[in-house]
């Protein structure tokens, strides 16, 4: 599955900082917490990916959470509770990345040093880092949807039924998004095999 690579976050085994709003109202949400141990590090290692950064990253699935707390009782009655939380973390990473413009905050030298997988940087790690980068501009190119899902799938190693939730979809959408987004990243990429000859993509 892991055709691109599988990303390393390069904070990994960092303990999580606490939320500013743990400890309040434990007894009365426990489904809450649950959900919070369930999807805290799927946010975290996306949001690093996304904004490169784990200070942007941390505050934004610390706001997200923070979000989905003060409004459980109506996120626990939603159809979807795991997708309309996405939906929130989505909104406070386009915030953070606004703060990372706005402010001109550098990529974190171990987060970037993480995209490189480690297979792939024994014997050339600046050249594996290249294409690490590489992929990530060419994968940031696709629609939003087919972004989300290689992200997911490909580079973070979910399986599809955890990408199918997160999203909102079902597992068939999320194979034929893959399917989508597949030849875009290869005449992105320029891989051989892909180029069209009228230098148009695909749907």
């Amino acid at each position: 599955m892991n055709d691109l690579g599988t990303e390393q976050s390069g904070a990994a085994g960092r303990p999580r900082q606490p939320l500013p709003t743990e400890g309040r109202a434990f007894e009365g949400n426990p489904d809450y917490w649950v959900f919070h141990a369930e999807m805290y590090d799927r946010f975290v290692r996306f949001a690093r990916y996304d904004l490169r950064s784990d200070e942007l990253a941390d505050a934004a699935v610390e706001s997200t959470f923070a979000e989905l707390m003060s409004h459980w009782p109506k996120v626990a009655v939603n159809r979807n509770p795991t997708a309309y939380a996405w939906t929130v973390l989505k909104k406070r990473l386009i915030d953070q990345g606004r703060r990372r413009r706005r402010t001109a905050l550098p990529v974190d030298d171990h987060t970037l040093w993480g995209l490189v997988d480690e297979r792939a940087g024994r014997d050339d790690p600046l050249e594996a880092l290249a294409l690490r980068i590489s992929v990530r501009n060419a994968v940031r190119r696709l629609p939003e949807r087919q972004r989300d899902v290689v992200t997911l799938y490909y580079l973070l190693d979910q399986p599809t039924t955890v990408v199918a939730e997160l999203l909102g979809i079902d597992a068939a959408t999320v194979r034929s998004h893959i399917n989508r987004a597949l030849p875009r990243l290869g005449r992105f990429l320029d891989l051989p095999g892909t180029r069209s000859g009228h230098g148009r993509t695909g749907s």
